[in-house]
């Protein structure tokens, strides 16, 4: 089972949101770093599974993904 995810952040962006959950629970995150950053103003993870983190940054972000 993967594991679950406990994070917030304020101030930040897409992507040093994913490098820094990829540090914190040794997860490979190059396959989802954006190629233009978006910021993010918060964001709460309450025992998400990485790839809901995922889809949960690119919506706050307004990004979408086909």
């Amino acid at each position: 089972m993967a594991e679950l995810i406990v994070e917030s952040y304020q101030n930040s962006t897409v992507n040093a949101i994913l490098e820094d959950l990829g540090k914190k629970y040794k997860i490979d995150t190059t396959g989802n770093l954006l190629s233009e950053d978006s910021p993010v103003d918060e964001i709460k993870f309450k025992y998400r599974t990485y790839s809901e983190c995922v889809r949960m940054l690119y919506r706050k972000a307004g990004v979408t993904v086909s």
